[in-house]
């Protein structure tokens, strides 16, 4: 008789009510990620805060490549896998995506020893701000495991632990040296330091040596699915520049002053991506877990529901919002005051990507190629038409004009996706196709 190797059977879903409290425990991660940005403008001066700033977009924009397409891959995948008990094939995925990782870095951090600056960072600066960006690519990256195998209360456990950490010494950090890098700097060790943690416990928990995880990732590059995470790339790399062509251009064509004064009054984007990624840890998996169980149908209901749901209850919130947000300027940082006539504008670009699950839904279904031509349409007409006007227009543009630019940009994907949703609902594509064979299997 056969024997059955424990580590391929299906993954059970941790259960009920006790999963739920990943809401609050993910929501104080998220929100002490958030007042991490708001201490830098309070211990940084305006000059440090906009290099800080401008740190964080590098690092961002580091994050768009995911590891060349192999991190979105294994966004979509791994759900799939644990769910036919393919733990290992979902292990040597994350593992071959942490390399390219951080061979991209490597290449990235060559680039510090140009002698033109980089937007708006040179030399060390820029180098430790693909660290950074390194850094929170490895933690996604980590943390899919604990998100796919349904625990998402792990995961926040997880990204709370993180927070705590970073907050406290970064703010230490700019407390004593005022120094942005350096705080970067730290960030990123943390982060590091964590990722490696939780991918040592899951290669431990699927019996399987670290060493050995990663060894088996670096010969099996040649062999993974890039014709997938190619796509993927250029979804990614298209979404990013969607979500961040504001501050690149704010960057490029605002003062340093008012760069920093638009980049205080986006930090309500930065909120609205948080809350999008804390109900994504649990949603994109479970449109995807039920796609491969299901079929498309109902994790199509999944997805319109929370997207809908998402964006009557953030468009009811953001009136409060506004208020509570001016009173908190006028109190706390007058020397940002000029941000309030931006929140208007912001807080609709905020209901938007808050509230889009309609991406995730044609990825986790297997449209990723009809995803990448409408990202690619929107932000080619968006920005074309966007610089046009700023070409033509009399009077330099300032703070308010980038963050229509945010919204123009943010309501074009929203709405695009969600019509190739409603069209492409009924699509004949089998439940589960396409999850590869586990290759540690004999």
């Amino acid at each position: 008789m056969a024997t059955v190797d424990p580590q391929s059977a299906p993954v059970k879903q941790a259960g009920g009510r006790r999963q739920l409290w990943y809401l609050p425990v993910l929501g104080a991660g998220m929100a002490l990620l958030m007042l991490r940005v708001l201490l830098m403008a309070r211990l940084l001066d305006v000059p440090g805060f906009a290099h800080y700033s401008m740190g964080l977009v590098v690092a961002t924009v580091f994050c768009m490549l995911g590891a060349l397409g192999l991190y979105p891959l294994l966004q979509r995948d791994m759900p799939m896998q644990l769910a036919h008990g393919r733990r290992r094939r979902a292990l040597l995925l994350l593992a071959q995506a942490l390399l390219v990782a951080t061979a991209c870095a490597l290449v990235g951090m060559l680039a510090g020893v140009l002698p033109r600056a980089i937007a708006g960072l040179s030399g060390l600066a820029f180098a430790v701000a693909v660290l950074n960006g390194l850094s929170q690519q490895a933690f996604l990256v980590a943390t899919t495991e604990s998100r796919s195998a349904g625990e998402p209360l792990r995961y926040a456990w997880q990204n709370f632990g993180r927070a705590v950490a970073i907050v406290v010494a970064s703010g230490v950090v700019a407390a004593t040296t005022g120094s942005p890098s350096l705080v970067l700097g730290v960030e990123a060790v943390l982060s590091l330091a964590v990722s490696l943690a939780i991918v040592r416990r899951a290669a431990h928990g699927a019996g399987l040596p670290l060493a050995l995880l990663w060894r088996a990732g670096a010969r099996r590059l040649a062999r993974a699915p890039w014709h997938s995470a190619l796509v993927f790339l250029g979804i990614s790399v298209i979404a990013s520049l969607l979500t961040n062509a504001d501050r690149w251009l704010g960057a490029e064509l605002l003062a340093v002053e008012g760069f920093a004064l638009y980049a205080f009054a986006a930090t309500a984007l930065v909120l609205a991506q948080a809350v999008q990624s804390m109900v994504g840890a649990a949603v994109y998996p479970m449109v995807a877990r039920r796609f491969a169980t299901a079929g498309l149908a109902p994790a199509f209901r999944l997805a319109a529901g929370t997207s809908l749901g998402l964006l009557a209850a953030a468009a009811a919130a953001s009136v409060p919002v506004y208020f509570a947000a001016a009173w908190a300027i006028a109190r706390w940082y007058p020397a940002y005051q000029g941000a309030t006539a931006l929140l208007p504008v912001l807080l609709a670009v905020c209901c938007l990507r808050v509230s889009d699950f309609w991406s995730a839904f044609l990825a986790a279904s297997r449209h990723e190629r009809l995803l990448l031509a409408l990202n690619l349409a929107v932000a080619v007409l968006g920005c074309g038409a966007w610089l046009a006007w700023a070409a033509q227009a009399d009077r330099k543009v300032g703070a308010q004009d980038i963050a229509w630019l945010a919204l123009l940009l943010s309501a074009g994907s929203y709405i695009s996706a969600l019509l190739a949703c409603a069209w492409r609902r009924r699509a004949a594509v089998p439940a589960g196709a396409g999850v590869a064979l586990d290759p540690f299997a004999p």
